[in-house]
């Protein structure tokens, strides 16, 4: 179970929402409709796993489709109700989740699966993806391979607005357990008075063979991986990042 360890990103639930989902789905957004979702039907029912406060599934509503969002912070489920009023959002965690329906398609974004941090756990989300899947729909997600961990991920960086701080100190990578960890230190002036939380984030490197082989052991099939650099996302955000497409068999 997930829930207590990841139960810190409802602190940073606030920040999420107002900085950080923008600048990456832009980038992202166009990858997405090339290799996934171009190829669904119209008005497709999408289950959005680890949906954040929302900001894909409004993407995903603007162009007609159906979306049901899980992830497993209430804060940020509560940012995506308020956010996508006409979405379905749920507070569930993702290697044990079950919902009473098939979908079209499913996806996972901003390297959301890289915080599951042992395969086991990788590969019990990727069996609850297929079984929430018709046969035949398509998984697309992205994850971070080793060019990320090895150069700036968690390099420090520190915002200050009049009635907020945020600062984010990365430890760097450990080689041997191939996990990298950052601390993000958060103030806010809250019915003026300050107040402070802490949340250490971690996040596992997996190997492209770790990934296809959960992928195919959960049953998914014709896999395909695209390199986000190969396909427009430059920067720090596509470096690293691979955008993977798989079909329940």
């Amino acid at each position: 179970m997930l829930g207590e360890a990841m139960a810190a990103y409802d602190d940073f639930a606030w920040f999420y929402d107002r900085y950080w989902n923008e600048e990456f789905h832009s980038l992202a957004f166009p990858i997405l409709e090339r290799v996934w979702l171009a190829r669904l039907a119209e008005r497709a029912s999408v289950l959005d796993v680890c949906c954040g406060t929302g900001y894909l599934a409004g993407m995903l509503l603007a162009r007609g489709h159906l979306v049901t969002g899980i992830d497993c912070s209430p804060v940020m489920i509560e940012y995506a109700r308020e956010n996508q009023p006409s979405g379905v959002f749920h507070v569930a965690d993702a290697t044990t989740f079950q919902l009473p329906e098939s979908f079209d398609a499913a996806v996972s974004t901003f390297d959301s699966l890289n915080h599951i941090l042992a395969l086991k756990d990788l590969q019990a989300v990727f069996r609850r993806v297929a079984a929430a899947l018709k046969p035949g729909a398509l998984f697309a997600f992205d994850m971070l391979l080793d060019d990320a961990y090895r150069t700036n991920w968690g390099q420090s960086f520190a915002l200050v607005r009049d009635d907020h701080v945020l600062t984010i100190t990365g430890s760097g990578f450990d080689f041997r357990s191939r996990k990298a960890r950052c601390t993000i230190t958060m103030f806010r002036l809250i019915a003026g008075a300050w107040q402070r939380a802490d949340v250490t984030i971690y996040e596992r490197c997996y190997t492209g063979k770790e990934i296809s082989g959960a992928l195919e052991q959960a049953g998914f099939g014709e896999i395909s991986c695209y390199d986000a650099g190969d396909l427009g996302m430059s920067g720090q955000l596509g470096e690293g990042r691979t955008f993977i497409v798989a079909a329940r068999q």
